[in-house]
């Protein structure tokens, strides 16, 4: 797959297949359309091609949601789009300057002018352009002006509402991972750096490996007990994760990325984890003793080994 940062370096070539989108977390809906995307781009023998946007639009602009996490990086986006098989990405960094660009001059000057397309696919609910002026009535009459077709994907609903980036950080802010997991088509995760940590777990009889997440603005779920994936290097692990202010052992003064790895006995300091959570156990509680925490622990880590059993079979 090809990467572009600048577009000055891409060679215009009118025979793209292309769609435009922040595309944040790749989910179920996005995968539609860019599936739509590569299967017309393989009937036409054309080039598929993604333009999307760093940073987020509304990490710059901070108009609705001024403290919004990213559900992923941009690396963590271009390696879906990768796996997914696009030919080629173009990542516009996005900055106020840029947000004030009309859709008709961005269609004109960067789409058709620099890049070249014949035809376009949108989502449902796509807007672009200088206060999202820009909808699927104005994107037909610019496909009807610079000779290029207009194709949208229709809603993807999962239990009866539509997939959307949105109802998946709300749903991470629940702790229904599990739930957001099936509108997302993968397991969410995240990579932390393994840090020093105050080894409150081994005394407790379950060691854990505290983490520094490698991207501060990801999107975490809310606190709690999670049953996890865990990949160090080429290797995978499952484990629980907590996820919280330890109120029984710290008194709840920093928050905490905890997890305790199954079968797990490597010393890993400063090296990179990645997590992916598989389902919520439990809310995070404060317990009247150590003793009522442990025997807590215990029972968590029966319910992960009960619903890794099932996952694993299935």
């Amino acid at each position: 797959m090809q990467v572009y940062r600048n577009i000055n370096e891409v060679v215009k070539d009118t025979n793209t297949v292309l769609t435009v989108g922040t595309f944040d977390g790749v989910h179920l809906a996005h995968r539609q359309v860019i599936g739509m995307v590569l299967k017309l781009a393989e009937k036409k023998k054309a080039r598929s091609f993604i333009v999307t946007f760093e940073p987020h639009p509304q990490e710059v602009l901070k108009t609705k949601t001024p403290d919004i996490k990213m559900l992923c990086s941009i690396e963590e986006k271009l390696k879906m789009f990768e796996e997914l098989g696009v030919d080629n990405v173009l990542v516009i960094k996005f900055t106020e300057e840029f947000s004030k660009t009309k859709a008709h001059e961005f269609y004109e000057n960067l789409i058709c002018g620099k890049i070249g397309i014949c035809d376009l696919v949108v989502g449902y609910d796509h807007l672009f352009g200088k206060d999202r002026e820009g909808n699927f009535d104005m994107l037909t009459a610019l496909g009807k002006e610079f000779n290029f077709g207009v194709h949208r994907v229709e809603e993807i609903d999962v239990g009866g509402m539509p997939v959307s980036s949105t109802r998946i950080r709300k749903l991470m802010a629940e702790g229904m991972i599990h739930e957001a997991n099936k509108l997302l088509g993968y397991e969410y995760g995240f990579e932390g750096i393994v840090v020093e940590g105050d080894k409150v777990g081994r005394t407790i009889g379950f060691p854990t490996v505290n983490l520094k997440p490698v991207k501060t603005n990801k999107v975490m779920p809310n606190d709690g007990i999670y049953c996890v994936r865990v990949t160090h290097k080429e290797d995978a692990y499952f484990g629980m994760m907590y996820v919280g202010y330890r109120p029984t052992l710290t008194e709840g003064k920093v928050r905490a990325l905890e997890v305790n790895i199954f079968d797990f006995e490597k010393t890993v300091y400063g090296d990179k984890l990645l997590i992916n959570f598989l389902v919520k156990l439990r809310e995070d509680k404060k317990f009247e003793s150590k003793e009522a925490l442990i025997e807590q622990i215990k029972k968590d880590k029966v319910d992960s080994l009960k619903f890794i059993n099932i996952k694993t079979k299935s």
